[in-house]
């Protein structure tokens, strides 16, 4: 008896993740623009609990600022949903900490790479 059907769905399944693969790697090869406000991985979107213990400032500015210097690294939160990025560019986001902003970059997972930031207007 010939199994040529197992094969013959195999190799369209093969295709189909293949095509997958390669959309995906395109989309998130392309440049985007993202606005959103500069924070720290400590913090994520949301300021309020470590301002409210004391000691990290009154601001998200000041917040996210005491954070990378306890270690945290620059992230962006994104959208009404607060979707949290991190950012590979550790430099250019630094002048910007607790402002809304305009990235230009590629999304990689949930890490965007940053070409350029500027300031919202």
């Amino acid at each position: 008896m010939k199994r040529t059907l197992p094969v013959a769905l195999g190799l369209g399944f093969a295709a189909v993740i293949l095509a997958v693969c390669f959309s995906a790697e395109g989309a998130e090869g392309k440049s985007e623009v993202f606005h959103g406000t500069i924070t720290d991985t400590e913090c994520g979107p949301s300021h309020a609990p470590m301002i409210a213990r004391g000691g990290m400032g009154t601001t998200g500015e000041a917040c996210t600022r005491a954070c990378i210097r306890r270690g945290a690294t620059y992230g962006v939160v994104i959208g009404r949903a607060r979707r949290f990025y991190q950012l590979d560019d550790q430099e250019k986001p630094a002048p910007f900490a607790g402002r809304r902003v305009r990235i230009v970059g590629r999304k990689d997972g949930d890490t965007i790479l940053v070409e350029t930031i500027s300031a919202e207007r």
